[in-house]
């Protein structure tokens, strides 16, 4: 039977600062805060960052994904030197801050099991937020049927939102820790009364994630669950559209229509709004292929390039509501590709830490997989990556894996401390006595 390193290692090999454990403490809290607010996340972030830098540590990034997103955050300020109004996008600048996250989760860690317990905590956070999610849930749907109102139409224009601002946010932070929570059940060596409670959080957030009626994340936790039974159960994977066809089937009315519209164009004014949004988005993208209109410009400019003869659907139009036209739109074709390949180097290295022999490490690399795939599938529908509490909690989790696999190699060029050597070899049982 093969030995992970952090099995063979119970302690780190030397003594520890308190800045180094501080900064830990801060990054993991940081990292669960951002299910409860993006405020209290940034200040921790910053505050840990900075306790990182004053560390003199050596801070190390992957070479791969560091030079895929320098690329993407040098166009991205390229396409702002080219913009018409380049003030109008430091917006845009200043959430390239978000991506340290990313930096700090990658060195602040010094042992695994840092990372697995944060990534724990994480999805106990997500339950958390579920629960209050369906508590508003539940009050909305009293106070709609205390005043005799139609639920489906008076419920579809408001709805859950958690602690965040916006249903969107919510339901991709659900998404994304639903995924992580079906990952470290399917691959992540859980037993008895542990295996209990993350079946029980992944129903909570489950039914959470079905009544924010965010159709376009419905399609990308879909996605990422495939993924993940396709990896651990294949043979078990025509379960997911049978369950989905069941589900469905014993869903309530209201349910069952928010499903059915998802391929409503007739009606449904959001969808024929996205159309109008996409037609709007490749004039952008034909006019502007290099740098884009500029970060920000998308909403200003949207009347200039909307197609003459199409009405304008009831709808909100400061951006393209996908991933893709909006960052081709705003930062050149470029920029779109570089952020491809970013996400690229997350498959890439995580497929690779997935095939481990720890539990842990091929938890977190299929999670990191089925979170990336869940969030492209679901930027169809919306622009998702220009959500700050989104793209913070993407980016922690998918740093989660990065940061497992540098602290095994670390420990596999280091040398064991005598304290910490001594406590992983056997001891040896004592002579019985002699009378």
């Amino acid at each position: 039977m093969s030995t992970t390193v952090s099995q063979r290692i119970p302690s780190r090999a030397w003594p520890l600062g308190r800045g180094e454990t501080t900064t830990a403490v801060l990054t993991a809290v940081a990292t669960i805060a951002i299910l409860f607010s993006i405020a209290a996340s940034q200040i921790l972030l910053g505050a840990a960052l900075l306790l990182l830098l004053l560390s003199r540590r050596a801070i190390r990034f992957p070479t791969r994904f560091g030079v895929a997103l320098l690329a993407f955050l040098g166009w991205t300020l390229l396409s702002l030197a080219f913009s018409s109004t380049p003030w109008t996008g430091l917006s845009q600048i200043r959430k390239l801050f978000l991506f340290a996250s990313f930096l700090l989760a990658y060195n602040a860690y010094y042992e695994p099991r840092q990372v697995w317990r944060t990534v724990q905590a994480v999805v106990l956070g997500g339950a958390i937020a579920a629960l209050y999610g369906l508590a508003q849930f539940a009050q909305d749907y009293w106070n709609l049927a205390r005043q005799g109102l139609p639920f489906y139409e008076n419920y579809v224009v408001h709805q859950i939102t958690g602690f965040m601002g916006h249903w969107m946010t919510f339901s991709g932070q659900l998404m994304m820790v639903l995924l992580l929570a079906a990952s470290i059940l399917l691959f992540g060596g859980l037993a008895g009364k542990l295996r209990a409670r993350g079946w029980l959080s992944m129903g909570l957030i489950g039914v959470a994630l079905l009544v924010t009626f965010t159709r376009g994340v419905w399609l990308g936790t879909f996605a990422g669950l495939a993924y993940l039974l396709a990896r651990s159960q294949r043979r078990l994977l025509w379960l997911l559209p049978v369950g989905l066809l069941l589900l469905y089937l014993a869903s309530p009315v209201w349910l069952q229509r928010r499903g059915e519209s998802i391929f409503d164009v007739q009606t449904d004014t959001s969808n024929q709004a996205r159309l109008v949004m996409l037609s709007t988005g490749l004039k952008m993208i034909a006019a502007h292929p290099w740098f884009g209109i500029g970060p920000e410009r998308v909403g200003p400019e949207f009347q200039q390039y909307k197609p003459a003869a199409v009405p304008f659907p009831p709808g909100w139009y400061g951006h393209l509501h996908n991933d893709y036209l909006q960052l081709a739109a705003e930062r050149g074709i470029p920029c779109l590709l570089f952020w491809l390949w970013m996400l690229i180097e997350v498959f890439r290295a995580n497929l690779s830490l997935a095939r481990g022999p720890a539990h842990e490490a091929r938890a977190l690399g299929h999670a990191a997989v089925a979170i990336t795939l869940g969030m492209m599938v679901s930027g169809l529908f919306e622009f998702n990556f220009g959500d700050s509490e989104v793209l913070m909690l993407y980016l922690y989790l998918i740093s989660a894996p990065y940061a497992w696999a540098r602290l095994e190699e670390q420990a596999l060029r280091e040398p064991l401390h005598p304290d910490a050597l001594s406590a992983s070899l056997p001891r040896p049982k004592p002579a019985p006595e002699v009378s």
